[in-house]
């Protein structure tokens, strides 16, 4: 049972990330907006012990290669879109994020068809990282509005763009990582050039 926790944390990131919307759109209260960001810290701390739960029992799979990266996925580009759906975060960083994926996504999908491996960017770790920081932001941002006397804090960090910097630097980093994916693959794309004309 021990060797499928990698795989089972992952699928349960999957499973949980329709109730963190759910529990962030459908409702109003204060109760389930926390409830919502309870969910959402489990789900990032799944993140961060699959992969290494898997690579210590020595148990990676092809499945857990595929399904990993996607759960991560569903779960941030869910996030992000819910943040833009309730006007905390703004939607053009969403873009960037969702076209980063598509991009990235679609490279990698097409070196495994032609037998190539994709190298991979360091610069992921700190693109993650940006991403859920805006993330635990605006969730505690929602969460900070059910409370009228933090409407000062609130309304300091808004004059002083103190959630708009983080947020811009998210999508910037994002951008930027997506750029040097394409970069360090470049050899690979340059083939496929060459194979058309």
């Amino acid at each position: 049972m021990i060797h499928k926790l990698p795989n089972i944390l992952t699928i349960f990131r999957i499973v949980i990330t329709p109730l963190i919307v759910w529990f962030l759109i459908g409702f109003d209260g204060f109760t389930l907006h926390l409830l919502a960001f309870v969910l959402f810290l489990i789900a990032s701390l799944t993140d961060l012990f699959d992969g290494m739960l898997a690579r210590k029992l020595q148990v990676v799979s092809e499945f857990g290669k595929f399904m990993d990266p996607l759960a991560d996925k569903i779960l941030v580009n869910s996030t992000f879109i819910t943040l833009n759906i309730l006007e905390v975060m703004p939607f053009w960083i969403t873009g960037v994020i969702i076209l980063r994926d598509m991009l990235v996504t679609l490279l990698r999908w097409g070196m495994l068809a032609n037998g190539a491996s994709m190298k991979t960017s360091q610069l992921a770790k700190m693109k993650t990282t940006f991403q859920y920081i805006s993330m635990y932001v605006g969730l505690i941002f929602i969460l900070m509005g059910h409370f009228e006397a933090l409407d000062t804090l609130v309304a300091w960090l808004e004059e002083w763009f103190i959630t708009e910097i983080i947020f811009a630097l998210t999508g910037l980093v994002t951008a930027y990582t997506g750029f040097h994916y394409v970069w360090i693959n470049k050899s690979y794309i340059s083939t496929l050039f060459q194979e058309k004309e």
